[in-house]
Formats: structure tokens, C-alpha cells, sequence
């Protein structure tokens, strides 16, 4: 059963409490209990339980993010197909769950802070920060208020500046100079190191990098599979990045 069919008539919602907690009960067709809306219960989650946590989170913030410029793209639906791989069968529970959260008065810091709550990895918290990059770089442009929001998520995550800004790299291809240059310039933004850096030190963070966002330590942190597909496309962006630096270093010592 997929992760959307999981929240249809779940219980965690009644467990979690909060936001998401609301926004599960809603899903699940059970009534609201106010006085739990702004509390996080303590509670030891299962797996089944983090992965509806997790996707309902994710859509609860992509929903406020597409608040904050007004409107909601195609390419954005198309890059949050993307992000889940969910079957057409589950567009109804999602489009559901989309507009519950958008038009729900609980704002954007306390959703963020109820997922930072129940994800104490870092390396769930920057995979929900990469989820919401890729949406907002949909149209190719990263809005001012989109930025400043995600900026603010980052900061309830406790998500360092080098990794939001190497997230933000994933997506962010400005193109100022020549298109050799502009995409040099993206591969280090990826790895999140300078161009000046030496060889040994930039293989070294590639290296670290690696290992943070290694399947095997993905596995098990309560991600739903519909995600796990996605967070695993990095792997390729980190290993081009750092093949084509190294080439480039290479070349220049020639």
C-alpha cells in the first residue's frame, strides 16, 4: 500500500497531535481535537507512522510555499509528481490533503518545527529542505519570498549554511558567463566548496558527502519509498560534480 493509502483512516494523527497531527485526523476522517493542535505528543513513532509524518509534512509546507507567490504552477505539480512518484489513483488524497493544509491557519514555522520535533536526523530534515528547493526552482526562478521562507525552515531544521547553500546548488543555475564556465561554477556549488579549494580537500568533503546521503543510511528514517527514489538522484549530481572538477583541476596542473 502506498504511503497515501496508509494516512486514509490511520490513527496517527490522534497520536502526533500539532499541525500534522490535524491534518492526518482530518485525512482519516476524524474530528479535531483543538486543544491538541498546537502540541507535539512524545510519542515513539513507528516507521509506517514517520512515512505518514513525513509526506504529510512535505505537502503541508509545498502547500504554504505556493501561497507565497500566489500561485501554483504546472511545473510545480509536475516536479512534486516527481518528488513522490505517486500513482494517479492517489491524486485525489493528495490534491485533499494539498488544499487542507494551504487554506489551514497553522503557519509555515509550525509545521517546520513539528517535523524537527519528530526527525531528529539532519539527514531527513535536508531531504524535506531538498524536496521544498526543487519544488520552488520549478519555474526556474527562485522568488524572493520563497527563498526567505525556505532560509527560515533552515533555520528551525537547524540546517547548517553549507548545506543549504550545496541543497540550493542542486538547483540554482544562473547563467552570467559562458555555459562551460556557468556549469564549473554549478559543480562546486554542489559539493558546496571554492574553486580555489585544493583537489585533496575537495575529495575529502566529496567523500563526507557520499557517506551522509548513502542509501543505506537513508533506509530506515522513516522516508517514505515513493521519496527514497528521489533523495537517491543526488548521488548522481555529487559524482558528476565531483568527476568534472577533478578533471578540471586536472587539466589546469597540465
Amino acid at each position: 500500500m502506498s504511503v497515501w493509502g496508509k494516512i486514509i483512516g490511520g490513527t496517527t494523527g490522534f497520536a502526533l497531535g500539532g499541525p500534522i497531527g490535524a491534518l492526518l485526523g482530518i485525512m482519516a476522517g476524524h474530528g479535531v481535537d483543538k486543544a491538541k493542535i498546537n502540541k507535539t505528543n512524545k510519542h515513539k513513532f513507528s516507521n509506517n507512522d514517520k512515512e505518514q509524518i513525513f509526506a504529510t509534512g512535505v505537502i503541508a509546507l509545498a502547500a504554504k510555499l505556493s501561497k507565497v507567490d500566489g500561485k501554483v504552477t504546472k511545473n510545480e505539480i509536475d516536479t512534486f509528481k516527481k518528488i513522490f512518484e505517486f500513482p494517479n489513483n492517489d491524486i485525489k488524497i493528495i490534491g485533499k490533503l494539498f488544499n487542507s493544509a494551504k487554506e489551514d491557519p497553522n503557519n509555515y514555522q509550525s509545521y517546520a518545527r513539528q517535523l524537527s520535533d519528530c526527525f531528529l536526523d539532519k539527514k531527513v530534515l535536508n531531504e524535506i529542505l531538498n524536496a521544498l528547493f526543487a519544488i520552488a526552482y520549478a519555474d526556474k526562478i527562485l522568488h524572493h519570498k520563497e527563498e526567505k521562507m525556505l532560509i527560515e525552515i533552515s533555520k528551525i531544521f537547524k540546517i547548517s549554511n553549507d548545506d543549504f547553500n550545496r541543497i540550493k546548488g542542486l538547483y540554482n543555475n544562473s547563467n552570467n558567463g559562458s555555459p562551460y564556465d556557468e556549469r564549473m561554477k554549478q559543480y562546486y556549488k554542489i559539493l558546496g566548496v571554492l574553486e580555489t579549494d585544493s583537489l585533496e580537500n575537495i575529495k575529502k568533503k566529496y567523500k563526507d558527502i557520499i557517506k551522509e546521503y548513502h542509501p543505506d543510511r537513508i533506509q530506515g528514517k522513516g522516508l517514505p519509498a515513493e521519496f527514497i527514489k528521489f533523495a537517491n538522484k543526488k548521488l548522481i549530481d555529487f559524482n558528476e560534480a565531483y568527476n568534472e572538477i577533478k578533471k578540471h583541476k586536472e587539466n589546469k596542473i597540465l
